[in-house]
């Protein structure tokens, strides 16, 4: 029997546009989208007793309502690169999968080779049918890349600081640590201008697993979005699997959040500079830390005392970790100084929203950093005593972060009380204006002399009121200056 039938927009397809928008406006066309033998003969039997891969049996069906990013994509998108290591440990030349077909040809023929590393960028039910059939992998690992996803699907939050689902699955430390895989989460940093609904877009448009975004203010071009990276390997196996995650825009992050110096780096003759002319996506920083392996190390890669990749993945949170602090203290730094413009105004409020949003995403990234730090003390062991140091580090720097925007905050909260205090003295010394009036109303007011009362009035209260405004405005006491000094 064929699969079921999907009616998708032609034009949809060339534009990326969700199924539901407009659709009545274009030609339509049938498309018949096959079977899933990982859907139908693994996830779903496994389902009525694993509730939590009820996002991934949600994305991996065609008829799940509810996504705002293309069906084609979710559906469709396959983009893999595979990499053999021979007997000497050198690495082949990358294998591109951009179908099925490639990929089951890139391992047609087995050359005797030390293991074979299947990188993927995004993810769609095509990826997981293909590497959870021909390595048959437990959907565990899917749906703990996806996690989150189901957050963001309509676009309709922004914040990665939600509460989890209650069906996802809880980790215990014991299952971290003896699992054939694990995740790690991040933010990237982009520069992205048009605000929240432009971001949005990007990240409907241009992945396939919607991630929380921070967006620290809606008129400041810096955005931070979610990746994850999630490694798979069996014990006794020399067949590693990543999954990493697309990017919203190849744009680079503005100049005030430096790239970091790290071995990472794509291009190793600009370490730490910012001369890159786009984005670089974790897959390719893998790829740059592989083929930078002697072939000593490259044979202990598929070691089963080694953790595949692992300190690879923790640099790349290190490193997103560390632009997103320098990020903060330039915005705290702006603040203090009061470096203004357009977009950034002297403006004690908008100091103070700037501010919540600093202190809730530092909040958020160091929840990611001590997830991160566990999975590693739990899968690492002693083997990475120098990338928990520098977790360390990293960790202090926030802390650090942290308090000073504490201070800020009530330097800022001050600064509006006396504004505030200001504002009600001088409403008080106009108000004071009207006494001398007042008073002399009352005395008038005792006896009536006739028209004359009027002219009375109004002599006297006009001499009285200059000298309320210069005692009230103008006089300064001499001891006041003293007192300042």
């Amino acid at each position: 029997m064929g699969g079921p039938e999907i009616v998708i927009s032609t034009k949809d397809l060339e534009k990326g546009q969700t199924p539901h928008e407009k659709q009545d406006q274009y030609q339509v066309e049938t498309r018949t989208i096959p079977p899933s033998t990982y859907l139908d003969g693994v996830v779903e039997p496994k389902l009525q007793y694993r509730p939590w891969l009820e996002s991934l049996h949600q994305f991996m069906d065609p008829n799940a309502k509810g996504f705002a990013i293309d069906l084609a994509e979710r559906i469709e998108h396959f983009d893999i690169k595979v990499i053999h290591f021979s007997k000497s440990g050198t690495p082949d030349s990358i294998t591109k999968c951009p179908s099925l077909e490639h990929f089951e040809g890139a391992f047609s023929e087995d050359e005797g080779r030390t293991g074979s590393l299947v990188i993927a960028k995004g993810i769609s039910r095509a990826i997981i049918e293909a590497l959870g059939t021909m390595f048959e992998l437990e959907p565990e690992f899917f749906a703990n890349h996806i996690a989150g996803t189901e957050l963001f699907r309509m676009s309709r939050q922004e914040s990665i600081a939600l509460p989890v689902p209650a069906r996802a699955p809880t980790l215990l430390p014991d299952y971290i640590r003896k699992a054939s895989f694990y995740t790690a989460e991040y933010r990237r940093p982009y520069h992205i201008d048009g605000g929240k609904e432009r971001v949005l877009k990007l990240r409907d448009t241009e992945t396939t697993t919607p991630r929380g975004v921070q967006i620290v203010h809606e008129d400041l071009p810096d955005v931070f979005g979610g990746e994850k990276i999630s490694v798979y390997k069996k014990r006794g196996s020399n067949i590693g699997i990543i999954l990493t995650d697309q990017l919203l825009s190849d744009v680079p992050p503005a100049s005030h959040v430096p790239n970091p110096v790290t071995l990472l780096d794509d291009d190793a003759a600009n370490l730490g500079s910012n001369g890159r002319p786009h984005q670089v996506s974790s897959r390719r920083e893998l790829i740059s830390w592989l083929q930078r392996l002697t072939p000593d190390e490259a044979k202990t890669l598929f070691d089963d005392h080694e953790q595949l990749a692992l300190r690879p993945v923790l640099k790349i949170v290190e490193s997103n970790g560390v632009m997103f602090v320098a990020h903060a203290r330039h915005v705290m730094n702006r603040i203090v100084t009061r470096r203004c413009d357009a977009k950034f105004p002297d403006s004690i409020p908008f100091f103070l929203s700037i501010s919540r949003s600093l202190h809730r995403c530092l909040h958020e990234q160091q929840r990611i950093l001590r997830y991160s730090l566990r999975v590693a003390s739990l899968r690492g062991g002693d083997d990475i005593a120098e990338q928990k140091q520098d977790f360390a580090f990293l960790a202090d720097d926030m802390d650090g972060a942290l308090k000073a925007l504490e201070e800020d905050v009530m330097f800022l909260v001050g600064a509006a009380s006396i504004q505030e205090g200001k504002i009600v003295g001088l409403v008080s010394k106009f108000a004071a204006l009207f006494l001398p009036v007042s008073l002399l109303a009352t005395i008038l007011s005792i006896s009536d002399p006739g028209y004359a009362r009027w002219a009375i009035l109004g002599g006297l209260s006009v001499p009285f009121v200059l000298i309320s405004i210069y005692f009230i405005f103008f006089w300064r006491p001499a001891y006041f200056d003293s007192l300042r000094a």
